[in-house]
């Protein structure tokens, strides 16, 4: 059986082998005890220290990222703010005028003039319910209710 070397294993980690040969090297690794022994040293070896740690670096690189990004707020330009006023004096000219004329007095007249007896006259959604289902619990049970008592 051939071995292959701890340069072989180093390159083989670090992934610049061709995928025939890499394939190779892990087929091997399930049979052989003594390559599997030089992989994980090779391994050990590649390993970041306990020092090394990959939340500080994520961190750093985040805040120095966001500072980049973030700009301070800014007060609106004079012409946002010309064209707000502009817009609310329009709305406000608008709602004097169709108070002026009338417009939301004749509204409430013609809501008024709808007869109120008709809105009382007519059965809610609710009793109607009430009554289809009063109807059909007497269908199911035909006994007179005083029975039950």
């Amino acid at each position: 059986m051939t071995h292959f070397t701890k340069q072989q294993w180093e390159r083989f980690g670090q992934g610049v082998l061709a995928q025939s040969i890499e394939r190779k090297m892990e087929d091997h690794l399930t049979v052989c005890n003594q390559c599997l022994i030089t992989f994980e040293e090779v391994s050990l070896q590649h390993e970041p220290s306990p020092e090394f740690n990959v939340e500080d670096l994520v961190m750093a690189a985040l805040l120095a990222d966001q500072t980049k990004t973030v700009r301070p707020m800014t007060k609106p330009s004079s012409h946002l703010r010309k064209k707000t006023v502009v817009h609310f004096f329009i709305s406000a000219a608008a709602a004097i005028m169709l108070a002026s004329t009338g417009i939301f007095s004749s509204l409430v007249d013609e809501t008024s003039s709808v007869p109120s007896k008709e809105l009382i006259d007519t059965p809610s959604i609710t009793s109607s319910l009430m009554e289809q289902t009063e109807r059909l619990f007497n269908q199911m049970d035909p006994s007179p209710k005083e029975e039950l008592e």
